[in-house]
């Protein structure tokens, strides 16, 4: 899975960083938003519903092995 940020659209409100529940989006040293850690995103879409310019895109990979919890 991969996260895209078009900065060309991104204003750097930091809406994905604060509302992605696992912390996939960081701040650099001057406070602009970056893809930190992408294979935490469990696709809540939160990032990308939250942003206003529509800029965030999340690369699902299909041949990625589903987690499969079980119940003990």
């Amino acid at each position: 899975m991969s996260h895209k940020i078009d900065k060309s659209k991104c204003i750097n409100c930091k809406l994905c960083y604060e509302r992605c529940p696992e912390c996939v989006y960081e701040l650099d040293e001057e406070g602009k938003v970056y893809v930190k850690r992408p294979e935490a995103c469990w696709l809540c879409g939160a990032c990308r519903f939250d942003c206003p310019k529509n800029c965030i895109e999340i690369i699902y990979d299909a041949s990625a092995k589903p987690v499969i919890l079980k119940n003990e």
